[in-house]
C-alpha cells in the first residue's frame, strides 16, 4: 500500500469521528507529501541528466577546430563545441562540400577538412578571375 492510500485510510477514520482539524492537518500534510514526492521524481531525473552528460563527457574528442566528436563513432558525426560548451547539447553540425560547417543553433561556423575547404577556395579564386576576365573583354 503506497503512502497516498494510507493517508486516504486514515483520512477517513478521522473523518468519522469528526474531528474536522485533525482532518484538515491531514489534508495539508499529504499535499507536503506531494509536493515532496514530486521534488523527488524532479531530482531523480536531473540526477540521470547529470550522468548522461558526464557519460558523453568523457566520451568527446576535441579538435582544433569549433567542433568535436565523439570515441567509438563509426559515421564520425561533427557536433557543436561551442553548444556542448556552453549548454551541454550535442548539436549535430551541417557540413558542407566545400569542407566547412556550421552550426544550425549558434551559427558557429569552421573548417572540418582542410584539402576540401583549399579546393573550394580554388575554384572560387578561378571562377572569380574568369568573370573579371570576361568583363574586362566585353568593356572594349
Amino acid at each position: 500500500m503506497g503512502l497516498y492510500e494510507e493517508i486516504k485510510d486514515v483520512a477517513k477514520e478521522i473523518k468519522k469521528q469528526g474531528n474536522i482539524e485533525i482532518y484538515a492537518q491531514l489534508i495539508d500534510l499529504s499535499s507536503q507529501a506531494l509536493d515532496m514526492q514530486n521534488e523527488i521524481v524532479s531530482l531523480n531525473a536531473e540526477v540521470s541528466e547529470l550522468k548522461k552528460s558526464k557519460d558523453i563527457d568523457s566520451k568527446i574528442e576535441r579538435h582544433s577546430e569549433p567542433y568535436i566528436t565523439l570515441k567509438g563513432d563509426t559515421e564520425l558525426i561533427l557536433y557543436c563545441s561551442r553548444c556542448w560548451g556552453h549548454e551541454e547539447k550535442l548539436i549535430q553540425v551541417k557540413c558542407y562540400d566545400s569542407g566547412s560547417f556550421k552550426c544550425t543553433h549558434c551559427e558557429n561556423t569552421g573548417v572540418y577538412d582542410e584539402a576540401k575547404d583549399e579546393a573550394y577556395s580554388q575554384r572560387q579564386s578561378e571562377m572569380y578571375r574568369n568573370l573579371a576576365a570576361r568583363n574586362r573583354r566585353n568593356q572594349w
